[in-house]
Formats: C-alpha cells, structure tokens, sequence
C-alpha cells in the first residue's frame, strides 16, 4: 500500500507532497495554492491516478483541501 505525507509552508503558500510506494520509493512533489481563494492545482493527478486509483487520489485531495482551508481560514 501506498502512503503519503503532506506538508504546508503557509507562509509561503506551497503544499509539499511525499509520497511512498509499496516497494519503499518515494517521490516529492510541491505546488502553490492562492492564499486568497485557496485555489490549488496539482499537475501529477493523471499520474498518480494511474499508479495508485481514484479513490486513493480523491483521499489525497481532500486531505489537501482542507489543509489549505485551515490555512486561509475557510
């Protein structure tokens, strides 16, 4: 199974993604969110989809999506 960990540098707007495969190989990614609107967009999905499925991805993106809302305060 695979895993993830997330983490915000809100003061710079930016989510950091590291993700472990079941063999042990990680990859990072990063992104910026707008700290007005909370807007967000993660190039990798497609990708990540594909490796891991869609109900893993949709876990991975709300647990995001709430973490850029408690940082802009929504």
């Amino acid at each position: 199974m695979s895993n993830y960990r997330l983490e915000l540098d809100a003061p710079n707007n930016i989510v950091m993604a590291m993700v472990t495969e079941a063999d042990g190989s990680e990859h990072d990614y990063q992104f910026d969110f707008d700290p007005r609107t909370g807007r967000w967009e993660f190039a990798e999905r497609d990708l990540l989809e594909r490796d891991f499925g869609e109900e893993w991805v949709e876990t991975f993106e709300a647990e995001i999506q709430q973490m850029i809302r408690g940082a802009i305060g929504r």
